[in-house]
């Protein structure tokens, strides 16, 4: 079974309860309150949405957390990327290969299945969660 990071699911609520605040600054205190989400995992994953342009920060006494223009056509592959939680779906696909490599015929289907996964994310606009 493909599971979904906390990461991943922590960054669609968050960035879900910004859409829902348009046009206010939401400082990580509120959104951890409110959302029932770690205060220092939510941080962090800020900095990882800030990073891949998802989200923008204010400084300051009114500042805060918003989403930045165009975020909505952002895909939930490119939700992925910047949270870095793209890695292959099994060990063989990934950056060390696979020690049983050689004659498998599993790779190919893993592959396959693991290139449907990504164009079917990259279908998937943020604006739609």
């Amino acid at each position: 079974m493909i599971t979904i990071s906390k990461k991943v699911e922590y960054s669609i609520v968050f960035i879900s309860f910004l859409s829902h605040n348009k046009g206010k600054n939401i400082s990580l205190t509120e959104a951890a309150k409110k959302l029932t989400l770690p205060y220092r995992f939510l941080g962090q994953l800020a900095g990882n949405l800030k990073s891949g342009g998802i989200i923008g920060s204010q400084e300051g006494k009114s500042g805060g957390y918003f989403l930045n223009e165009g975020w909505g056509k952002k895909s939930l592959y490119d939700l992925l990327e910047a949270l870095e939680e793209n890695k292959a779906m099994v060990t063989c696909l990934g950056d060390k290969g696979c020690n049983r490599a050689q004659g498998c015929g599993l790779k190919r289907i893993w592959e396959k299945i693991e290139k449907s996964w990504y164009l079917e994310l990259k279908k998937v606009k943020l604006n739609e969660i």
